[in-house]
């Protein structure tokens, strides 16, 4: 299949366009970096040409519930009418496993961007055509939101099921495979928090930091582990608001992914 990938280049849509090149498949990778800006609505139709698979992995990371309602709204408005442009082509959304009381609080503007999002999609595109791919936190996040100042890392208090990037994608590859449509829910095996996986991650960083000494008795000097504070975030991301119901699971622990980076 000709596959076209908007986003192509991010922290998901990079690890997508490898999986499905290794199942054989003719990827067109739209960015901006090629001139395909969708939330300009440039590029995109053209990028769309001769697809039988139109896959958004378009991100925006803020809270500003202002600027993340206007970006995701354009950016899906213009991928999904150039899928109307392609008709027969499938069409993905990539979006995020959440809970309905998160879209609804006011303090979480980046979730109510991404429901938006998928109002825009289940509108415009044909239900027999739309595969809604709905995935948990990735660890590869957790660096993203963690905010250090000298020995100290503080790090949200975000309950998550959360998952590597690149099984997410591999998942989503699977499913573009098997032409499934409606809406498939991913996560990992554990249930944890975000400050969790950011001590564990820092104290494996930690250990690969250790180094032999140079001198002629040898010795060896380890990086210290920074002291994880959790910040308490209200409302239900502290809860199960970011747990997904009944979510295929990735067998890839953290501990695991640690290991592989």
């Amino acid at each position: 299949m000709q596959i076209t990938v908007y986003g192509a280049t991010g922290t998901f849509g990079r690890r997508l366009v490898a999986h499905l090149r290794e199942r054989e498949h003719s990827v067109i990778a739209a960015h901006r970096g090629i001139g395909v800006d969708t939330f300009a609505g440039e590029g995109v139709t053209e990028a769309a040409e001769g697809s039988d698979v139109l896959v958004d992995c378009v991100n925006l990371m803020t809270n500003n519930r202002h600027k993340a309602l206007d970006f995701f709204s354009r950016s899906s408005r213009s991928i999904a009418l150039a899928a109307a442009e392609n008709p027969g082509a499938a069409m993905v959304c990539l979006s995020i496993a959440f809970r309905p009381e998160v879209a609804k609080s006011k303090l979480l503007g980046y979730y109510q961007a991404k429901e938006l999002q998928e109002r825009v999609y289940r509108r415009l595109v044909p239900a027999d055509q739309l595969l809604m791919f709905r995935s948990a936190q990735w660890f590869e996040l957790v660096d993203t939101m963690t905010f250090s100042a000298g020995p100290v890392a503080f790090v949200p208090k975000m309950r998550v099921q959360a998952l590597a990037a690149d099984e997410a994608a591999r998942m989503m590859a699977e499913a573009i495979d098997a032409g499934e449509r409606g809406t498939i829910e991913v996560a990992g095996p554990e249930i944890s928090d975000f400050p969790t996986i950011a001590g564990r991650i820092a104290a494996a960083d930690a250990d690969s930091a250790v180094s032999v000494g140079a001198g002629p008795s040898g010795g060896s000097r380890a990086r210290g582990i920074p002291k994880i504070v959790s910040v308490p975030i209200p409302g239900p991301m502290s809860g199960n608001g970011l747990i997904p119901d009944s979510p295929r699971l990735s067998a890839v622990t953290v501990a695991e992914w640690i290991r592989s980076r």
